[in-house]
């Protein structure tokens, strides 16, 4: 049984690269918010967004590696 994937450059590959960059752009933004955070009372929360967008991340790049080389 083959479940095939969408076509590079088609709405599927483009949603994920979107959805890549904005994660990206996410995990950014909450490394700020961590450095700023550090030595603070929110320092733990903080920190742990940070991780949860690492691991958004880390998703998404799968996806999109998936969808570009199946693997």
């Amino acid at each position: 049984m083959s479940l095939g994937r969408p076509a590079r450059g088609g709405d599927a590959h483009a949603s994920a690269v979107e959805r890549l960059e904005a994660a990206l752009d996410e995990q950014s933004r909450l490394r700020q918010a961590a450095e700023d955070a550090r030595g603070t009372p929110s320092e733990d929360a903080a920190a742990g967004d940070l991780h949860h967008a690492g691991d958004r991340v880390a998703a998404r790049e799968s996806w999109l590696t998936w969808l570009e080389r199946g693997f």
